[in-house]
């Protein structure tokens, strides 16, 4: 993206674009990919690997048709962070808005050479954390990143560990389950009964994440609002809310389960598909009601498969059809640590660090 292309942009983005730019020559805020450049290089990269690319064969329109839509509007819901030209990209790495305030980093992909050669993934996150600077309706991030992939292990685990504030970080590891939405589950104790949350349950959801430290994830999420429907993405026509499900016995909450729903293509693990089930206290019928709860809510809304994150024990979810194949570390943070997270990668990276001040 040369200089003129970027004044073709419209602010503010146009002046994110520019600073960008001028800070990490060569790392380009990207208006002008298609989704089959982004497409090739994932390919290439490995980044789709072919069973993940045959898992995602069956949505590849909406895929398609979703990753057009926000790469159209690049800046708005998704901006996409690109080295290389657009027909023959190096390296990509996108942030999704999941909340009004709060963006995912995902999608980190480089071709082996440019990755060894170029230093294009060390560059790409250091263009990032510059970004999200500068940036300023980026106020929450969260990265979610495979502990047993050594890389983003040591960079983003790395910087994780060395954040010690629950008001503000929050790095925990979430087992990835996935199951038909029609697979069988244990039949569940006709005491517990499940419902939709109203309003009047936000001040519970809120009690449950504050009295356990985990502040962080309360205001990320959004949590203290717990049906929440993003109006960015309903402008573009895409899809992106949240629902929740509480869980009682003899009329007293015993747990909640919270949905994430989303347009397919925002995220390529589905993680902004995916459900999270929350109790009070250890109490495996509530478990499996709001799992089997969830598997219907999920079938209703036309998914032949949902998929669970679990931080603990997983015996409930198997017995309900669940099977886990893989961990996902989630690193969740404030803005105010971006300073020194692009410090740290500098120190890490060398002598990548920016160009100017």
């Amino acid at each position: 993206m040369d200089d003129s292309s970027i004044q073709s942009l419209r602010s503010p983005h146009r002046e994110y674009a520019q600073q960008v730019l001028l800070s990490y020559p060569g790392v380009k805020i990207a208006f002008d990919v298609t989704f089959e450049n982004v497409w090739k290089l994932f390919l290439d990269s490995g980044f789709l690997y072919p069973e993940k690319v045959t898992r995602l064969e069956p949505v590849l329109p909406e895929i398609h048709s979703t990753m057009r839509t926000m790469l159209g509007c690049n800046g708005e819901v998704m901006s996409t962070v690109v080295i290389g030209q657009p027909e023959a990209l190096d390296a990509h790495i996108s942030l999704l808005r999941w909340c009004d305030e709060t963006w995912i980093v995902q999608h980190l992909a480089a071709l082996p050479l440019t990755g060894r050669g170029a230093d294009a993934t060390a560059r790409l996150n250091l263009a990032f954390s510059y970004y999200g600077r500068i940036r300023p309706d980026i106020v929450w991030a969260k990265m979610y990143f495979r502990p047993n992939n050594v890389w983003p292990a040591r960079v983003f685990g790395g910087f994780a560990r060395g954040v010690e504030d629950p008001a503000t970080a929050d790095l925990r590891v979430f087992h990835y389950l996935v199951a038909p939405v029609d697979s069988g589950s244990p039949e569940v104790s006709a005491s517990v009964h499940v419902r939709p949350a109203t309003d009047a349950d936000s001040e519970m959801v809120r009690g449950w994440f504050q009295e356990r430290g985990r502040q962080a994830e309360l205001a990320a999420n959004h949590l203290d609002r717990v049906n929440y429907a993003s109006a960015a993405h309903q402008s573009l026509g895409l899809t992106r809310h949240r629902e929740v499900l509480v869980a009682e016995r003899d009329g007293k909450p015993t747990g909640f389960a919270v949905l994430e729903f989303s347009s397919r293509g925002m995220n390529f693990s589905e993680l902004t598909n995916a459900f999270t089930v929350y109790l009070f206290e250890p109490d495996r019928n509530s478990q499996l009601a709001l799992i089997q709860a969830a598997k219907s809510r999920y079938a209703a809304a036309g998914y032949t498969h949902c998929i669970a994150l679990e931080d603990g024990d997983v015996e409930a979810f198997l017995a309900a059809g669940f099977s886990t194949s893989k961990d996902y570390a989630c690193f969740t943070f404030h803005r105010q640590h971006l300073e020194r997270m692009e410090e740290y990668f500098v120190t890490l990276f060398g002598a990548r660090k920016r160009a100017t001040a």
